[in-house]
């Protein structure tokens, strides 16, 4: 070997292991700097929900979210105070609602009590910005007053919609929501009005949005922790 290759060959050894030093520390630096002002990191598991479309971060937990919201028409009804109510009195706040009616025998009051659960764990600039409604399908026997004691045995902040047949329809066909009087039988097959009757009804969540429209709906089951994510995120995810 000559000396020029001795030369380089000592070089070499000489300046790798300075080169690998160097570049640990560029790279430690350079995480350094991502973790401190929050740059997203490269590895398996940082593909985070933080990429995720609103869509899709709560899709999972069974919310569809529309690509664009649809516009429901104004509509009046009654609430549970008694006052007449439309779109632009539900302007401001995010809504999500959902088709029942006082004498339910489980899914309604299941759904309330899954939300009041919700409802507690928000702060009180979300709940501002929230409402939680019943719009009642049996506009027979839901007055206001029942409404009222009803929303009221749940939470006060609740409110409720009853009115006329057709305001009930036109709601209900622009929100995909379908509901039927069911009368009850007796042994015998025959209907017997002194049992009363129930209601179908969808059993979806509906959102509307503040400006009242159509936002989106959630399917069930539901559980407060999976309502909790999609009230959260609804509100502060772009």
């Amino acid at each position: 070997m000559s000396a020029t290759d001795k030369s380089s060959s000592v070089a070499k050894n000489t300046l790798m292991p300075l080169f690998k030093v160097v570049v640990v520390a560029i790279m430690s630096l350079a995480l350094g700097l991502a973790a401190f002002i929050g740059w997203p990191l490269l590895s398996s598991n940082n593909s985070g929900s933080s990429s995720l479309s609103l869509s899709e971060y709560i899709k999972d937990d069974g919310a569809f979210i529309f690509p664009q919201p649809i516009n429901v028409t104004d509509v009046p009804f009654l609430n549970e105070e008694g006052q007449t109510v439309g779109k632009k009195d539900n302007v401001g706040k995010w809504s999500f609602l959902f088709f029942g009616y006082t004498y339910c025998p489980d899914i309604c009051p299941t759904t309330l009590a899954v939300m009041q659960q919700m409802w507690i764990k928000l702060n009180p600039k979300m709940q501002s910005q929230t409402q939680v409604v019943l719009v009642s399908v049996d506009v027979e026997r839901d007055t206001p007053e029942q409404l009222k004691t009803y929303m009221d045995y749940f939470d006060p902040d609740f409110t409720a919609f009853t009115g006329k047949p057709a305001s009930l329809r036109s709601f209900a066909a622009q929100l995909n929501a379908v509901y039927a009087k069911v009368e009850r039988k007796n042994a015998n097959g025959e209907i017997d009005t002194e049992l009363g009757y129930l209601m179908d009804h969808s059993a979806n969540i509906t959102i509307l949005d503040p400006n009242g429209n159509y936002f989106g709906f959630i399917r069930p089951p539901f559980n407060p922790k999976k309502i909790l994510k999609i009230v959260t995120a609804i509100q502060t995810r772009p």
